[in-house]
């Protein structure tokens, strides 16, 4: 992985409605995308409204690459394909 990559662990969403901070609360892929979907974690929120779709491409995102537990992350650390578990 070269320094260009992208790792979600490092970024910060707020809602524009509410000013408070999102939190991680799905992932999916999408062509040669990752999608990582912030929703608000109140009562004031509409998700449908306020929810936010960050879109890394595949060969950019760290952090699918090596997290196991994120659908393509590498076993123990290692550089994992994107794709699915090693």
């Amino acid at each position: 992985m070269s320094d260009t990559g992208m790792n979600i662990r490092n970024l910060s969403i707020k809602c524009g409605s509410c000013n408070t901070y999102q939190t991680l609360s799905g992932f999916a892929r999408r062509d040669e995308f990752n999608v990582y979907t912030y929703e608000c974690e109140n009562d004031r929120c509409d998700p449908a409204v306020t929810r936010t779709l960050v879109e890394v491409h595949r060969e950019l995102d760290e952090f699918a690459q090596r997290d196991v537990n994120w659908r393509g992350g590498g076993v123990h650390g290692a550089w994992g394909d994107g794709e699915s578990p090693e």
